[in-house]
């Protein structure tokens, strides 16, 4: 019995450590299909687990929190949106190609999400953090190294690792995730945590140099993705952080502020020498070719030499709008936008490079709620975000 604490927290240790690592090219979806998967086997252990220390205990273990009430009220409009779903089965199971999204996953996060509060203590918390960093820090090293021609989601042929992607990798680093945008995002979440080891450290400490070059590396891996949401993300989360970081220390004064400068510097230096979506590297401005923002590549193979990408997901917004307006209250279903959206979809659609290509997101994810789950969707998820806001 008193093993079964301990062994949650090292089933959420294998959850932290091997999603954001998992893929598998013998899969149709090579990347987020193994994720998910990994997600269920390990959520299915970790509930049974909770349940059988339940038992054992003769008690209920739950911890009651602050996101309890907004959390059901969000699966309630979830299920809701499912039964009356266009396609109940998507809405179940998420989109076919990747089976994440739909009803079964956000009951999973919402189980994993009680059962680590109901049974995993700070300290545990901490080295959780710390597993989820060294995940993350593997995968941006993988990804650092695509940028420079070395394939390590590929394998080795002989002695050479080559490019098995079809995709320009290369210029738009995707590494475990599979697309540039979601390993960005998954970047601009993890980074404040190194940050925030980065803070608990002097800087004559040789950990407060192993965290801040540790946030270096996710820094270059997002520039890397040239993901423009992904670095505006980042950069709203910077400002935040330590903006806080220094109201709280302020006392010190002098401590946070060379913290922050410091900081500042070192996340400079690969923006001259790499640039970003908006601005040149460092060796364009020394010798005066700096091309324009619509010559450089700003989007994936699919995207250069086509259409602006910008410019095709207004058109998708402006179709999510009009699912959302003939479904208003409960939306398509889940994960149906794939196929409301071209009940819908403007004609100038067809008009753009990408004419013929299956949307399955709106590419918003506030109009993506509007859209699949409708007025009572997009209030209840509003709702958690707000608490969780709230929380934090």
């Amino acid at each position: 019995m008193s093993k079964l604490p301990r062994i949650i927290f090292y089933l959420f240790g294998l959850l932290f450590f091997f999603v954001p690592l998992a893929m598998w090219v013998h899969t149709s979806e090579v990347f987020e299909f193994n994720k998910i998967v990994i997600v269920y086997f390990l959520t299915t252990f970790i509930l049974a687990t909770w349940i059988i220390r339940n038992i054992f205990e003769r008690k209920i273990i739950f911890r009651r929190t602050i996101l309890d009430i907004p959390l059901l009220i969000f699966l309630v409009s979830q299920l809701l949106s499912t039964i009356f779903s266009v396609d109940i089965p998507t809405s179940i199971f998420g989109y076919y190609s990747r089976f994440n999204g739909g009803f079964l996953s956000l009951a999973s996060y919402s189980v994993l999400y009680w059962a680590y509060v109901s049974n995993i203590k700070k300290e545990e918390s901490k080295k959780l953090l710390i597993v989820l960093v060294s995940a993350s820090l593997i995968t941006s090293v993988m990804a650092i190294l695509e940028h420079f021609k070395i394939f390590l989601t590929c394998g080795l042929v002989g002695s050479v690792f080559i490019n098995c992607w079809q995709q320009d990798v290369q210029t738009r680093v995707f590494s475990t995730f599979g697309q540039p945008n979601w390993l960005a995002a998954w970047i601009a979440a993890v980074s404040p945590v190194s940050w925030f080891f980065a803070t608990q450290e002097g800087i004559k400490n040789r950990k407060f140099w192993i965290w801040t070059a540790i946030a270096v590396i996710f820094y270059t891996t997002l520039l890397f993705t040239r993901s423009r949401s992904g670095i505006a993300g980042f950069a709203f989360a910077f400002i935040v952080f330590w903006v806080y970081y220094f109201y709280t220390e302020r006392a010190k004064l002098l401590i946070p502020l060379k913290k922050i400068l410091l900081t500042g510097v070192l996340f400079l230096a690969p923006t001259l020498i790499f640039g970003t979506p908006w601005t040149p590297r460092i060796d364009e401005i020394i010798s005066h070719k700096i091309a324009s923002l619509n010559e450089s590549v700003q989007g994936p193979a699919l995207e250069t030499g086509g259409t602006e990408s910008g410019a095709i997901r207004k058109i998708v917004w402006q179709g999510a709008i009009q699912v959302f307006l003939h479904y208003p209250i409960l939306g398509s279903g889940v994960e149906t936008f794939a196929y409301s959206y071209y009940l819908y979809r403007p004609a100038a659609h067809n008009l753009v490079s990408e004419w013929d290509f299956i949307y399955n997101k709106a590419h918003n994810e506030y109009l993506n709620f509007m859209a699949t789950t409708g007025t009572v969707g997009i209030l209840a998820y509003l709702t958690l975000i707000g608490f969780s806001i709230y929380q934090m």
